[in-house]
């Protein structure tokens, strides 16, 4: 979610910096922008996507579930402190871990609340 000076918004576009300074290309996008998987789709091929990073496992890790394309995740403080607590949202969640290459939380607690949800 990249709403304008949200904390969302501020660790994408350092993401984005990080990425760009080794040499990669990004495209970000707001997960609110797309109502369904076959956007996404369409949006991979329309850019050639080679890979996808997703801030948030169910916000927008959900989206990247089933193509075919590698990606990974960054828990948000939203997915471990309330999401987590959907049981619903919870699965999803635990099925976008199964299929990302890699997780990354930004704190040891963090990282402690999704090991104790999901097996990470």
């Amino acid at each position: 979610v990249l709403r304008p000076h949200t904390g969302n918004a501020v660790t994408a576009q350092r993401v984005r910096a990080h990425l760009e300074a080794a040499g990669h290309v990004c495209v970000l996008k707001d997960a609110f922008d797309f109502e369904s998987r076959s956007e996404i789709a369409n949006l991979i091929l329309a850019e050639n996507c080679e890979a996808a990073l997703a801030l948030h496992l169910y916000r927008g890790g959900r989206l990247l579930q089933g193509h075919r394309i590698p990606f990974g995740v960054i828990f948000g403080g939203t997915d471990v402190n309330e999401d987590a607590n959907q049981a619903e949202k919870n699965t999803v969640m635990g099925r976008v871990l199964e299929e990302a290459r890699f997780a990354v939380a930004f704190t040891e607690s963090m990282k402690e609340m999704a090991q104790a949800q999901w097996v990470c």
